[in-house]
């Protein structure tokens, strides 16, 4: 979760304006940095680590949780749990939502046999795969 306070008075401007919509683009570096985030909750080991080239499983993770964010990062007022009343920031909007499609990207990606189709009833080591990884992302933002 990316608890940005100031973006430039441009972006607070827009807030202003366009309150929590989203603005024409998140900018890369905060798409890039929530990605990150995300990211870490499945791979803690790879806290602050850079990806490497040979790591293309990592790889493919990474860029199927930046592409759920794309649409999902919107500015908004931060929840006042971890921001002070006021703050705007780029944060999900209905974190719920995001974290099945996160946990769906995630684990298509570790299993690209599967076409994305769903998981049958019998399968069971695939549903305890697909909870494990759900688990791995708060169950809230606050």
């Amino acid at each position: 979760m990316l608890k940005i306070k100031s973006l430039g008075l441009s972006i607070i401007a827009a807030s202003v304006v366009f309150g929590s919509q989203a603005l024409a683009s998140v900018p890369t570096s905060v798409l890039d940095q929530s990605t990150d985030s995300y990211f870490w909750n499945v791979h803690p080991e790879m806290l602050n680590r850079s990806i490497q080239p040979h790591q293309t499983q990592y790889k493919k993770e990474w860029l199927a949780i930046r592409e759920v964010l794309r649409d999902r990062l919107v500015w908004m007022e931060l929840p006042y749990c971890y921001a002070e009343p006021g703050t705007y920031g780029y944060e999900v909007e209905d974190y719920g939502e995001t974290v099945t499609a996160l946990t769906d990207v995630v684990f298509y990606a570790r299993h690209p046999e599967l076409n994305g189709r769903k998981i049958r009833p019998g399968e069971t080591a695939l549903v305890e795969e697909w909870k494990a990884i759900a688990r791995m992302f708060p169950p809230s933002l606050c």
